[in-house]
Order: C-alpha cells, then sequence, then structure tokens
C-alpha cells in the first residue's frame, strides 16, 4: 500500500476514541451540507485574532463534497455522481460513478450499478464492477465482498484468498491481515494462512512489531508470533506510533512504552496516539496537545481536534473549523464547517454547501 493511505489507516484509530474496529477506507458518498460563517474569535490567553475575510483556496469552493488527495488524484461529487480531479482543480476522470474511493496502488475502487470495481488512473476499468463491497489495495492484494463473505484479489482482479472470513478489519500491514470469523477475530498472511489464531474478542492492525488485542474483556498486546507481550488489563488500548500507546486505565487514558511500563500516568478524559511528536488529548470537555514526557504544551481550549500533518492540526471552537500550528498557534482562523488534515500540501474545506481545497500555508 501506498504510504499515505497507510497513514489513513492510522489516522481512523488517532482521531476516534479507543479501541474500536475500524473499517479498511471509507467511500466517497454521503452529501456535505456545510454552512458559512466568518467571524473573529477568542482563545488561550484571550487575544484576539483578526477574521480572515478572504480564503486563498487552491482549488475553489464548487464542490458539493470531495476528499482529500491521494497519488496525486482526489475524489469529488459534481451532482449526484462522483469523479476524480488533480491537484490544479480540473476533472480528470468523469463523475460517472455512484460511490468512489481513493486511489492506492495505482487503483481505486468506484461502484457502478450496484457493483464495486477498479479503474486506473485514466478512468479504464482494470477490475470489473462485480463486488459488494471493495477495499483499497495493499501490496498487491485488496479484500473485497462477494455475497456475505470476505477474501482477497490481485490487481488483476483474481481471486486470491478465497471468500471465507465475516470481516476483514484491516488490510494486509506489516505482512498480517485482521480478519474475524463468527465473533472472533485473528491474523492471516498473504497466502491466506492463520498464522495467529482466530481467538481474541477484538483485535486491531500491528505497527511496529505489537498490535493490541482483546481477550476476557481486557486489552493488551502481542507480537508477530501470537505471543502476548503486554498481559490484557486495559479498558482501551490503541496502535503504537513514535514508541508509545495510550490505554484506557479505568476511566482515565494514559501512556505505555512497548515494555508495558506506564511512562505518562492516566489522567486524560481521552487520548490518542502521537503524530509529529504530539498527542492529542482530552481534559474534561475540551482539547490540547501533548508531549511524550507527558507535557501539555498546547493547553486544553478547542471543541474538538485531530492530529497533526503537515505541521498543522484542524481544532474546532465553537461550531467552526481552523488550523493551528505545533506551537498552538492559529494559522488559519475557524471558519469552516469541515476542515480535513492536509495531504499532499492541500486540504479539503466545506463551506456554504461547497467544498474546495486551501494551500498548507507553511509551504
Amino acid at each position: 500500500m501506498a504510504q499515505n493511505n497507510k497513514q489513513k489507516l492510522l489516522k481512523l484509530l488517532q482521531q476516534g476514541i479507543m479501541a474500536v474496529v475500524i473499517p479498511i477506507a471509507a467511500p466517497l458518498s454521503s452529501p456535505v451540507l456545510p454552512t458559512w460563517a466568518n467571524t473573529s474569535i477568542t482563545i488561550g490567553n484571550s487575544q484576539q485574532v483578526p477574521s480572515i475575510q478572504n480564503i486563498r483556496y487552491r482549488i475553489p469552493a464548487k464542490f458539493n463534497q470531495s476528499s482529500e488527495f491521494s497519488e496525486g488524484l482526489a475524489p469529488i461529487k459534481v451532482g449526484k455522481k462522483y469523479g476524480f480531479m488533480n491537484r490544479r482543480g480540473k476533472l480528470v476522470i468523469q463523475a460517472n460513478f455512484e460511490e468512489v474511493w481513493t486511489f492506492s496502488d495505482g487503483l481505486a475502487a468506484v461502484k457502478l450499478d450496484s457493483k464495486w470495481g477498479y479503474i486506473n488512473r485514466r478512468g479504464r476499468f482494470v477490475i470489473q464492477p462485480q463486488f459488494d463491497e471493495p477495499n483499497l489495495f495493499d501490496d498487491g492484494l485488496a479484500a473485497v465482498k462477494i455475497g456475505n463473505k470476505y477474501g482477497f484479489i490481485s490487481k488483476k482482479g483474481k481471486l486470491v484468498i478465497e471468500p471465507q472470513f465475516d470481516a476483514v478489519t484491516s488490510s494486509f500491514i506489516e505482512g498480517l491481515a485482521t480478519v474475524k470469523i463468527g465473533d472472533k477475530y485473528g491474523y492471516i498472511n498473504k497466502k491466506g494462512q492463520v498464522v495467529i489464531p482466530i481467538v481474541f474478542e477484538d483485535a486491531l492492525f500491528f505497527k511496529n512489531g505489537l498490535a493490541a488485542v482483546k481477550f476476557s474483556q481486557k486489552w493488551g498486546f502481542i507480537n508477530k508470533k501470537g505471543k502476548l507481550v503486554i498481559q490484557p488489563q486495559y479498558d482501551a488500548a490503541n496502535l503504537f506510533a513514535e514508541e508509545l500507546t495510550s490505554v484506557k486505565i479505568g476511566e482515565k487514558y494514559g501512556f505505555i512504552n512497548k515494555q508495558g511500563t506506564l511512562v505518562i500516568p492516566a489522567n486524560f478524559d481521552a487520548a490518542t496516539p502521537f503524530q509529529e511528536e504530539l498527542a492529542r488529548v482530552k481534559v474534561g470537555s475540551k482539547y490540547g496537545y501533548i508531549n511524550n514526557k507527558g507535557d501539555l504544551v498546547i493547553e486544553p481550549q478547542f471543541d474538538e481536534a485531530t492530529v497533526f500533518d503537515e505541521g498543522l492540526a484542524p481544532v474546532k471552537i465553537a461550531s467552526k473549523w481552523g488550523y493551528i500550528n505545533k506551537n498552538g498557534k492559529l494559522v488559519i482562523e475557524p471558519q469552516f464547517d469541515e476542515a480535513h488534515n492536509f495531504s499532499e500540501g492541500l486540504a479539503n474545506v466545506c463551506a456554504s454547501s461547497k467544498c474546495g481545497f486551501i494551500r498548507n500555508p507553511l509551504e
């Protein structure tokens, strides 16, 4: 899988509450209906931040819906259909599809006549629509749903792992995929062989050689041989990033290292993994950020927040989204109804029932 698609998987965990079973990706299909407001705001030390009257869009806000760039192309909605545009905002794959996913390994899943297939960057079908559900390609394989079961296909559309799983909750990451049979989870290799028994109540994908698994209502961590290296003891767990991971102990969250030592006390109401040397935490009803020593380097003051990407993080104040830098300074004033992380230098934002892309001002 292309690196930025692996990062998307990480973000699904990093931006959400801990230890959830996640889809491999999400199709672009739901309508976006934001409204516009542009007002000055007050944060932190009560200094007034000037209102920005003219947003410099790299790609004008004219689409009904759009998503982040992957491999140089972004899905967009035009009318009731979906296509793809390039970084200049030009529609390069016509909006002929009912739903679409982002590109991965040179292919994108698209839905036509209620079935899913895959197109190349020229918009040509290389795998005809025939599947009930698609997923991203990862190192040449993608999970697909046929009837009520999931298997894996190659980039030529050949079925290489027969449909036999009730769910596939991660693609192949670090050589293993997380699968579900009945109500239990385990791991398979690219040959479809079960290499870690399907015995867990829940399971996340591997990151840095370890994966969080749930056993007897508690979360612990296994290595790629299936050995428990951190015993099940947590009420929620996450993936390791930058040598640490967030865990829930009782009603609070802290951080452990790969030896299972609690290195940042469980003092937070929510916490997600580190990215770009900062982790999002919640104190009371507000979000801020800590460093790997547990110091609050950006005080909790935001109503919602996500992880940092390309030096900036979307944050929500009252009903509007803007962007802060790693010093906690607002560099793009909150004024959007939706604001997504920067990817390939651009961020997808929505206002006045339309979506477009803004430049990363740090570049």
